[in-house]
């Protein structure tokens, strides 16, 4: 057998152009696993993982309050012992046996330091200590090899060794194991260095979409039966381009942890603590391979939905909705409430490894179960039996050291969205790999190829290891090497071409130095390529001089012609111009079809302003079916703070109402605000909340004070919160009388000393502007449709309503009960009578099959009405005739001298900002 070894040859390929029997190409993994074979070394491998989980059991056998790391691993301890063990098996590679040099004498050598002595001490603490066992890894190979190359004669069955470059370019301790190789009678060869130099061009693109175009045309224009293709980077987006020019795919994926089953266990531990965390809860239940079932998730979504918290009586209601459930069972429920909910851990208490066992116990039966028909799952199976394995023994185990482990265990995965296909080019992931003649290679992700990371020890400790036979590597000996063998590789190419790009994602890519390095070999004149350098030109115009831009590389042969040529390093293609597209909006008014069935069920008042405020979401929403997934309807923000509040003036309404008492104590206050706050603004108890959480509970309860204080003063009495109501609404269309039930719930209904009904909204938002000009305008729909509900007759009565704005403590409104009133246009009467009959009109439309969408409307309204004004203002100048009254410039006035009621449409709220060119790019 022959066995061509190099440094960087581990994810090269055995052959290419020369395939044959009995000979192999191998790094330094591959060959350490040849020469074990042959040896009979093989041994299980031990994950990684595992390894640090036993040094750092010897690391805690040592520490004491004088202990070198002592401070280290008390702060963090899976890190320090990661830190330590990759610092021992670095020495350990190099030839180190955990023994230390004596101090010189007479010298001012202080001896080893505290970083080897630890390492000696941690080395020596295994030795007959149950549990104190070190599995060993490739560092420990390695030495085993020597030893056993040096003292057995079994044959190894290789004839020949070839060193991809030359011997004295390995680090000391390979080349003791060529050395022993040649000692056993092998030969030793050296390959010999390829003397060509490439025609080197650097393809300059701004991103990365425009590299993919040029450099899958560069590709689909050659025959590439001797072409390399190194992929630094993931290839998505070049494999899109591969398959618009008939080209197979080059299949690299992006290396990533953010992969559904990946995310499993990870998340999963994030849930198991206290305060709940429901976003990261509402993300586990809806992953693709959740091991929640569909049907039980669904329900605890809406649960979420309603109330962000676990321990509130929406939470309750979705666990007995799963125990009642026959698909679904009460063991389920049970263990689902157990795990997410009643059972939580507390950092505080410091739980040990075996609670955290316990803990997952639900998540590895439905992992395990799941597994066994999902085989993709049987990795992310296999994960967490070893995560649970390293957890066992720990006495203590604190969140971050649970993430340590984690993600020692659940590592990224390099999954690519299409696979790779076959092709008759060579692919690489750097070109050092390269080990063939071939005529052209394209480097994808250039600036991505990065050199090798090496340990970097201080010149104390390598003088120290090397007085007892340990030669280590310097990063520059390492880096040296790499850039070598780079330009012996591109050695073997008669072309090279690089791909750069400016940016990515929006951050711009730096360059790689390596290119200088390429750029150096090219010939200090370049002869016929335009911009060449001449001898003794800088570095970077010598870069400049073999540098093309997307704009160099097509040629018009003629004028006016609509064939042109594109060229790059060798290659050509003819391309014809495309015609050009323009992209149009989308229509803003849409024919659907007269439908009776258009009409609505019923409405609440968020259904009415939404269909009065634009057709088309309103007919998306309730008869197109499309709504938002539970997960991301999750309360947060503002909409959270105000659900709170609002549940904290409900509690204290109940307190109140008890003891027949108009206005709550301080403490009664803070006692409702603590005992909801878990269950509608969990949010706020997580870490790094607490300046928000304090805050948030000291405007709410200011405004729960506030509130009841302003009612008692202005002689109202509060009667209900949350009072539900259920009213017909007649409209009168071309078909006859249309009675839609009217359901919703008012937030807080009272009376006042003249025995009238109180009407108050709750609001949180940032700014009470918005809502103090609807009361001033007369167009507060919400508080005339609550009055309306509320009181017999087909018009509201005007009885004292208000916007409270919780966050400022204030109320809006036009009546004195509340302070200062607002002055207003319209009456409710007037309001309710414009109200029905715009939703007449709407209604009407979409029975017809007509739905708009309100914004784009209203803008090409106001754009035609500024165009004929400006065009009936010339004709008048030119012309000298009379002018002409000028109509409606905006939908809102023709709708309000219509005499129907104009609702903003609330694009800022509607998700379909897509579909009717609002939002993103409708090209």
């Amino acid at each position: 057998m022959i066995v061509e070894f190099g440094w960087f040859l581990d994810r090269a390929p055995w052959a290419y152009t020369r395939p044959g029997l009995n000979r192999v190409r191998v790094g330094r993994k591959g060959f350490v696993s040849l020469l074990q074979t042959r040896l009979g070394l093989t041994r299980p491998e031990t994950q990684n993982a595992e390894r640090v989980s036993q040094y750092l059991r010897r690391l805690e056998g040592l520490d004491s309050p004088s202990a070198w790391f002592h401070r280290s691993l008390a702060a963090d301890p899976w890190s320090t012992a990661y830190e330590l063990l990759s610092a021992r098996d670095d020495a350990v590679a190099n030839g180190w046996d955990g023994t230390l040099p004596e101090p010189d004498p007479g010298t001012h050598d202080g001896g080893p330091s505290p970083l080897l002595r630890t390492l000696a001490d941690a080395e020596r603490a295994g030795e007959g200590v149950p549990r104190g066992e070190l599995a060993p890894s490739l560092a420990d190979d390695i030495v085993e090899l020597i030893a056993e190359l040096e003292s057995t004669p079994l044959p190894l069955g290789i004839d020949e060794l070839v060193l991809a470059h030359p011997e004295d370019t390995f680090p000391a301790v390979w080349r003791r194991i060529v050395g022993a190789l040649r000692d056993r009678g092998i030969r030793v060869s050296e390959a010999p260095t390829p003397h060509r130099v490439p025609e080197l061009t650097v393809l300059q693109a701004e991103t990365e979409w425009e590299a993919a175009e040029h450099a899958a045309r560069w590709l689909a224009a050659g025959t590439n039966e001797r072409t390399a293709v190194v992929c630094s980077d993931p290839t998505a987006v070049l494999d899109q381009y591969l398959t618009l020019h008939g080209q197979p795919r080059l299949g690299v994926g992006e290396r990533s942890a953010w992969r559904a089953q990946d995310q499993l266990i990870p998340l999963f531990f994030e849930l198991v603590w206290e305060p709940a965390n429901v976003h990261l809860l509402a993300e586990f239940l809806t992953l693709p391979d959740s091991p929640v079932r569909r049907g039980a998730a669904k329900h605890l979504l809406r649960a979420l939905a309603e109330e962000p918290g676990v321990h509130g009586a929406a939470w309750s209601g979705a666990i007995a909705a799963i125990a009642a459930d026959d698909s679904l069972g009460p063991d389920l429920a049970a263990a689902l409430d157990r795990t997410f909910g009643t059972r939580l851990l507390s950092e505080a208490d410091r739980p040990s490894g075996a609670q955290l066992v316990e803990a997952t116990a639900w998540l590895t039966s439905a992992l395990t179960a799941r597994a066994a028909v999902v085989p993709r799952l049987q990795a992310t199976a296999a994960q967490l039996g070893r995560v649970l394995a390293l957890l066992a023994p720990l006495p203590h185990v604190s969140r971050r050291d649970l993430r340590r482990i984690i993600a020692s265990v659940v590592t990224e995965g390099a999954e690519p969205l299409v696979g790779a296909e076959a092709a008759l080019w060579l692919r690489l992931t750097h070109l050092a790999e390269l080990g063939e003649d071939v005529d052209d290679a394209l480097w994808w992700g250039f600036q991505s190829a990065s050199t090798p990371a090496v340990r970097r020890w201080d010149a104390h400790d390598a003088a120290t290891l090397a007085r007892v036979g340990v030669e280590l590597s310097t990063p520059q000996e390492l880096t040296a090497l790499a850039v070598r063998e780079t330009l012996a590789a591109a050695g073997r190419c008669r072309r090279l071409v690089v791909v750069q790009i400016a940016q990515r994602n929006g951050e711009r890519v730096e360059a790689n130095p390596l290119l200088e390095a390429l750029v150096a070999g090219q010939p200090a004149s370049a002869g016929d390529r335009a911009g060449a350098a001449e001898a003794g030109s800088s570095t970077s115009e010598r870069i400049a001089s073999v540098t093309r831009s997307p704009s160099d590389l097509v040629a018009i042969e003629a004028t006016g012609a609509r064939d042109a040529v594109w060229r790059l390093a060798g290659r050509e293609a003819r391309l014809t111009r495309a015609a050009a597209l323009r992209p149009v909006a989308p229509r803003a008014e849409l024919e659907v079809g007269p439908n009776a069935a258009l009409a609505p069920e019923r409405l609440s008042f968020s259904q009415l302003e939404v269909l009065l405020g634009c057709s088309l979401r309103w007919a998306l929403e309730r008869k197109g079916r499309l709504v938002v997934p539970d997960a991301a309807d999750i309360p947060e923000g503002s909409r959270m703070i105000g659900t709170f509040a609002h549940r904290v003036i409900e509690r204290l309404h109940e307190v109140l109402r008890a003891e027949n008492r108009a206005v709550p104590t301080g403490g009664e206050i803070d006692t409702a605000i603590e005992e909801l706050l878990p269950e509608f603004a969990s949010e706020l108890l997580l870490p790094g909340q607490k300046a928000r959480r304090l805050t948030v509970v000291a405007a709410v309860a200011e405004a729960a004070r506030t509130f009841f204080a302003t009612l008692q003063r202005g002689g109202v009495a509060l009667q209900a919160v949350e009072k539900e109501f259920e009213k017909d609404l007649r409209l009168v269309t071309d078909d006859g009388v249309l009675s839609i039930p009217v359901v919703g719930s008012a937030d807080a209904v009272g009376i006042d000393e003249e025995g009238r009904t109180v009407v108050v909204d709750l609001k949180w938002s940032s700014t009470g502007r918005y809502l103090r000009e609807k009361v001033q305008k007369g167009t507060a729909l919400q508080l005339a449709l609550y009055q309306w509900a509320l009181n017999g007759g087909d018009a509201p009565p005007d009885h004292p309503t208000a916007y409270y704005l919780l966050k400022q403590h204030d109320f809006a409104s036009a009546h004195a009960h509340f302070g200062p009133s607002v002055p207003r246009v319209w009456a409710p009467e007037e309001l309710w009578k414009r109200a029905a009959h715009a939703a007449e009109h709407v209604v009407a439309d979409v029975l017809a099959g007509h739905v708009t969408a309100t914004k784009p409307f209203a803008d090409a309204f106001a754009a035609a009405a500024a165009q004929a004004s400006q065009s009936s203002a010339a004709t008048d100048a030119e012309g000298g005739s009379a002018p002409v009254p000028a109509g409606p410039t905006t939908v809102e006035e023709r709708e309000t001298a219509a005499g129907r009621l104009y609702v903003e449409p609330g694009c800022r709220f509607c998700r379909f900002g897509a579909l009717c060119g609002l939002k993103g790019d409708y090209s």
